[in-house]
């Protein structure tokens, strides 16, 4: 498997996973759900997380959903981002389901 790694703050949670996967996806996979209403399909923009590595640039998505002062501090819709590097990221509890049903 062609994988990257996923690091979630606080806790440190790491999770390997294909090259191309989505943040959104990655953090499932840790038992993270990350808060959404569209259900990772970039239409609400409810799934924004803080890039603690350095972020690519944002997609078209990204700006039209999140001002320029989150994307400069390095915010992302986490549906929209696709991971192609070893990644960190900080997803506050605010952000976070607390189980997938919710």
């Amino acid at each position: 498997m062609d994988g990257v790694r996923l690091t979630v703050e606080p806790e440190g949670a790491v999770v390997e996973v294909p090259r191309g996967t989505t943040l959104f996806e990655a953090a499932r996979k840790l038992g993270i759900y990350i808060t959404s209403d569209c259900g990772g399909h970039g239409e609400c923009g409810k799934c924004f997380v803080r890039l603690r590595s350095q972020p690519r640039a944002p997609t078209d998505i990204d700006c039209r959903m999140l001002s320029q002062d989150r994307l400069d501090m390095g915010t992302r819709l986490s549906c929209r981002y696709v991971l192609e590097a070893d990644t960190v990221v900080y997803i506050p509890p605010g952000k976070r389901r607390q189980n997938r049903f919710a």
